[in-house]
């Protein structure tokens, strides 16, 4: 149920700015992308076998919307899914095992600033956004959606006025789970709080950028 309202915040977010597209504002760019995402682990505890996961690198794919603020700066949405799985490391082997597949999806809302003006066809930025990641498990574990964000930048090149190639390079972390942590301060006293950790895993992607 959390997760369909995640997905009618997105789509209000993303008819907003069409009602104002229609009316003359804004400009659009929506670029359908396939790449690659890296792996990313994180630990467990409460478990005398397993002392972590990881999730596995694989084929990303997605799509990117952007709608112009200014010749330069963007409101943008991304929506990236990887087909991966999630593995258990064995603390008495040492051995990764398969635990469940995964699809993976990540939403996040966020700017994008372009560098040099818009009449040259080359143009490097700089992006970012805050969103939510959906796991949609394999064999009857629960799915689960968590916190995540992405910075990153690239470069679009305009073959046209309508067409052109984007590359985006980005870091991509879910907040995973929590664990209890030793901190120490400079003077030797130590105590114990929880540390928040997130899957960190990065992602290399390549696309189609349409304007209008």
């Amino acid at each position: 149920m959390r997760f369909r309202y995640a997905w009618l915040v997105l789509a209000f977010a993303l008819f907003t700015p069409v009602v104002h597209a229609q009316t003359g504002a804004g400009k659009w760019e929506v670029t359908p992308f396939v790449g690659w995402e890296t792996s990313g682990n994180f630990p467990v505890q409460n478990s005398a076998t397993v002392d972590s996961f990881r999730v596995d690198q694989g084929v990303s794919f997605g799509t990117f919307v952007d709608w112009s603020l200014t010749d330069s700066f963007q409101v943008e949405g991304m929506w990236n899914r990887n087909i991966s799985s999630f593995d258990e490391h064995n603390t008495a082997t040492g051995i990764y095992t398969n635990a469940y597949n995964s699809n993976i999806d990540q939403v996040n809302f966020g700017l994008a600033w372009s560098f040099r003006n818009p009449e040259q066809k080359l143009r490097p930025y700089i992006a970012g956004g805050l969103g939510f990641t959906h796991d949609s498990n394999s064999g009857g574990n629960p799915s689960d959606t968590e916190f995540s964000y992405s910075v990153g930048g690239g470069v679009k090149y305009y073959f046209t006025r309508h067409f052109g190639f984007r590359g985006d390079l980005r870091y991509m972390p879910t907040y995973a789970n929590s664990t209890p942590a030793t901190y120490c301060d400079p003077f030797g006293n130590c105590f114990v709080a929880n540390q928040r950790n997130y899957i960190s895993r990065g992602n290399f992607v390549a696309g189609l950028i349409i304007h209008f």
